[in-house]
Formats: structure tokens, C-alpha cells, sequence
């Protein structure tokens, strides 16, 4: 009767050191219900990206817009920002000390992302479970290989491929060959054609809304015409066209940036309003300058 009275009291203990255990460590189920991160997506005011052998590439949100402020200026393509930021929402399934870097192939991380001044590391990947390892701070953590994915190559991926911010608004444009002004609303052509006032605001509307297939850094090439667009607020915009066919490249010169059009919006963009989008003719006004 002893022995089984000692063998059932050290079952209980058995027991109560596993509830102990399964207390202090919680499963890969429990810890999945707890983001990496306190900080809100929409809270995040500063990032850094940082990788082996690039120039670090840091971000600022300033009002409501995420700028790009090193290595080049330019605004930064909201969804591409918001991809970076779904590790502050990553719901790791397993976390360990951050004591053993090689084994998570994090003593050189294959890049390192600061958010409002905490820094994550992304390491190696678990190829049995498809997860990725990411430390921050004292611990390790796997999480979803998204997370690591969503991070871009390099500064230009981020880079805003719209011509022209939301608050931009033409009321003036001088192209080559023709021009239009807004007065009270209405439209004006330059030289006159037989044009709708619905085709003036369409024209316009497909500048505001032109969004490149590339932009990247200028490459220093002179421009073969110029484009100015005068806004709403007073200022004015200038444009440089580096090329007219097959596809069209402009370069705005307050930003540094040439924007690549595919062949059929770059003809959309520089034909007359109103006039079919037939290919460059001898009547193309940049012909010459080719």
C-alpha cells in the first residue's frame, strides 16, 4: 500500500511539473494568437531597410503620403509600404533566445527592417515548416514566409509609379503642338478643334491618373521637347520627353525620376485631344527631334 501510495504521489508531481511546463510554454496554437507587434500598421512614422552590399533605404510618412527620403526622394507606393509593415501583425508559431545566430542564420541577417526604432531581423528559413526566422530584440521567432517576402529588392520597387500626386491638379498644360487652360470650369484648346468638353476633361484625367510600367533614377540624357503643367495651387510641374517611340519616357525634373510608358499610353498622353491613337506619323511633333 506505501509503494502505491508514493507511486500515485509522484504521478501528481509528473502531472503538476507538465501543467508547470505547458504553463510557461505555451503551444505553437496559443502563441499564433499573438502578433510580433503592439504597434498598428497606420501608427508607423519612420522605416529602414537595410541589406548586405545596398544603401540603406529609409521611409517617413509624412501626413497621410510614405515619402522616400534616402537613397533617392521620391513617393513611396502605398501597397509596396504596406507589405513591409504586416511583420508588425506576424503571428509567430514558436519563439526561442536569440542565443544561438547561426543556427537561424541570423549572424548576418539577409536583411534588417527598423520600424519606429525596433529592428527585425530576417534570418534563415525552416524548409520543413515554410517559415522564416526573425529575431527581435532577446528572441527569435518563426513566422510566415510572407512576411520576409513583402520586403522590397531595393529602393526602386517602392517607388510611387503615378506621374502625378492626388493633390496635383493640372489647370494648365503645354505640350508639343498644342495647349489647354481651364477657366470657370471649362476647357480650353489650343490651337481650336472640333473637341467635347468631356474628351478636354477625359485628356486631363488620363494624365492625373498615368501611372508608369517603370521609374527609376534620371539617366542624364538631354530631352527632346519639354511638357509643363501648371496646378491648381500655383505651381508648375516641368517634363522633359527623353523619348517618344516605342515606348514613352518623361523625366520629371523636380524629382529626379524618369517614368517608362508602354507604347499605347505613351501615344495617349502626347496626341491631341480628340485625335484617333494611331502610331507616330510625319505629323508627329517630336519626329524631328528623334
Amino acid at each position: 500500500m506505501k509503494r502505491g501510495w508514493l507511486l500515485n504521489i509522484a504521478l501528481f508531481a509528473a502531472v503538476a511539473a507538465l501543467g508547470i511546463f505547458v504553463w510557461l510554454n505555451p503551444s505553437r496554437e496559443e502563441q499564433a494568437k499573438q502578433p510580433l507587434s503592439t504597434l498598428q500598421p497606420a501608427q508607423a512614422r519612420r522605416i529602414t531597410l537595410e541589406r548586405p552590399a545596398q544603401p540603406a533605404v529609409t521611409l517617413e510618412r509624412r501626413d497621410a503620403q510614405w515619402q522616400i527620403t534616402t537613397p533617392l526622394k521620391a513617393r513611396a507606393d502605398e501597397f509596396q509600404v504596406l507589405r513591409m509593415l504586416t511583420i508588425l501583425e506576424a503571428q509567430p508559431t514558436l519563439q526561442m533566445p536569440a542565443t544561438d545566430l547561426e543556427r537561424f542564420d541570423l549572424q548576418s541577417p539577409a536583411a534588417l527592417l527598423t520600424i519606429d526604432g525596433v529592428e527585425y531581423a530576417f534570418g534563415g528559413i525552416n524548409t520543413v515548416t515554410r517559415e522564416q526566422y526573425v529575431q527581435r530584440g532577446d528572441t527569435v521567432y518563426a513566422v510566415a514566409l510572407r512576411h520576409g517576402a513583402g520586403l522590397p529588392a531595393n529602393a526602386l520597387a517602392l517607388v510611387r509609379r503615378v506621374l502625378l500626386a492626388e493633390q496635383e491638379q493640372p489647370v494648365a498644360m503645354t505640350l508639343p503642338g498644342f495647349s489647354l487652360s481651364q477657366k470657370e470650369g471649362r476647357w480650353t484648346l489650343t490651337p481650336p478643334a472640333d473637341t467635347s468638353q468631356d474628351d478636354l476633361q477625359r485628356y486631363v484625367d488620363q494624365w492625373r491618373h498615368a501611372s508608369a510600367a517603370q521609374a527609376e533614377p534620371y539617366d542624364q540624357r538631354p530631352p527632346l521637347a519639354e511638357i509643363r503643367i501648371t496646378l491648381r495651387d500655383g505651381r508648375a510641374l516641368e517634363f522633359g520627353v527623353l523619348q517618344r517611340a516605342p515606348q514613352l519616357v518623361l523625366w520629371r525634373r523636380d524629382t529626379g525620376l524618369q517614368y517608362l510608358f508602354l507604347e499605347a499610353a505613351g501615344r495617349a498622353l502626347l496626341s491631341k485631344p480628340g485625335a484617333p491613337l494611331t502610331p507616330a506619323s510625319t505629323s508627329d511633333p517630336l519626329k524631328n527631334n528623334k
